[in-house]
């Protein structure tokens, strides 16, 4: 199945860069430009130290910066193919870099960056880009990742936790059918490069052979547009009956952390049936200055074929958001909810209203209030609860 896979997309590549003729010179040489954005935040943090609580914040207030570099260029052959490539620099180490081919057979991109459903996710609207529930950028608060074994990290509809998402890819695009679009992508293991000694031996916990598939209908009809989407993806654990001590079991992946496995056993050998895999929907309105939408992810992790219990992790997100000129503001709901180690669920819940206003072009200015509850679902357990003031502002470029 894999080797099958592999000799397809090769063809399929092979047959679309030769569409057209034989490659000629390019009208121009590729040049490169530099874009990306320096975003700075400061948060003001409350959060509870009560009996039940599991602790109080180390900081009342935090500063943070995130930044990021995009060197990136393109170019059109004389056969109609545009050629480029997009490289990433995020807070001093290379993140994201691939090259891609596009025409009218749609778009190809090889190199490391998010699965073909990942980049297809549907968010939901937000005031300001800063902030918000499913936002990567300044988490002021603890959303009960603050103890030992607490599992949040933060919301995320679009990043299933499972494997690395910035993995070496090979994704396929396909061209916009009366607003369809269909997106596919391949990935071997999750290392950068399978070459230069790169080629490991299996790891316990290690996943491979990740692929994906998703889709998207989007319409613009003036004063009302619509985009709804939907994605699966799937992998395959390297080690199905090995534990970390050479014993009979299988390796379970947390779904927040890959790099920290848990152990599952009473599997037979080589028995994969639940290898962890994740499914997204998501989908948006927007009817003249006003927006509401919202995504939802559920990520399956490796199961206990003795008992039928696993470690699913299940999100959604909420948001109606109003933009007017250079005014926007929005409210958002998430929560997320994982299963424990004993098949308990924990549970995180997020609110937040958060508000942008755009100086000019490239520059905004803005502020969030947000508030947390963290539910450890094991009998006396602490939880947590955090509210938190910010402002921030962002230069991109």
């Amino acid at each position: 199945m894999k080797k099958t896979f592999l000799l397809g997309t090769t063809a399929l590549i092979a047959a679309c860069v030769v569409t057209g003729g034989v490659v000629q010179a390019a009208e121009e040489p590729i040049t490169a430009g530099i874009g990306g954005y320096v975003r700075s935040a400061m948060g003001f943090v409350s959060q509870d130290n009560e009996d039940g609580q599991f602790a109080n914040g180390a900081l009342s207030n935090a500063l943070a910066n995130s930044i990021e570099l995009s060197f990136n260029g393109s170019t059109t052959l004389d056969n109609g193919i545009t050629a480029g490539f997009n490289v990433q620099l995020d807070s001093g180490a290379f993140d994201e870099r691939h090259v891609f081919f596009s025409g009218s057979f749609g778009q190809i991109q090889l190199g490391q960056l998010e699965s073909a459903r990942q980049q297809m996710t549907n968010f939901e609207p937000n005031g300001n880009y800063n902030f918000g529930v499913n936002t990567p950028h300044f988490i002021f608060g603890n959303p009960g990742n603050g103890g030992t074994g607490l599992p949040f990290a933060n919301i995320s509809t679009y990043d299933d936790g499972l494997g690395d998402e910035d993995s070496v890819k090979l994704i396929y695009f396909s061209p916009t059918f009366n607003g369809f679009r269909l997106g596919l992508s391949y990935a071997p293991d999750d290392a950068v490069s399978g070459a230069y000694g790169g080629n490991a031996t299996d790891g316990l916990g290690d996943l491979q052979n990740n692929a994906s598939i998703s889709a998207e209908f989007s319409k613009d009809l003036g004063d009302f547009a619509i985009r709804v989407s939907a994605g699966y993806e799937s992998y395959k654990l390297e080690v199905c009956n090995v534990n970390a001590a050479g014993v009979g079991g299988a390796a379970s992946v947390n779904t927040q952390n890959p790099a920290s496995t848990a152990r599952l056993s009473n599997r037979s050998d080589q028995n994969c049936d639940n290898e962890p895999d994740s499914v997204a929907f998501g989908g948006t309105a927007s009817f003249g200055e006003w927006a509401i939408g919202g995504s939802y992810l559920e990520a399956a992790q490796v199961g206990n074929s003795s008992t039928g219990a696993g470690r699913d992790r299940e999100e959604f997100t909420l948001g109606v958001s109003w933009w007017s000129g250079p005014y926007g503001v929005a409210l958002q709901y998430g929560q997320n909810e994982l299963d424990d180690a004993a098949n308990l669920t924990d549970q995180f819940s997020l609110y937040e209203l958060n508000a942008t206003y755009v100086l000019g072009p490239g520059v905004d200015v803005g502020a969030s209030l947000r508030k947390g509850e963290f539910d450890d679902a094991t009998a006396g357990a602490d939880g947590n609860d955090f509210t938190t003031f910010a402002i921030g502002a962002a230069v991109s470029f």
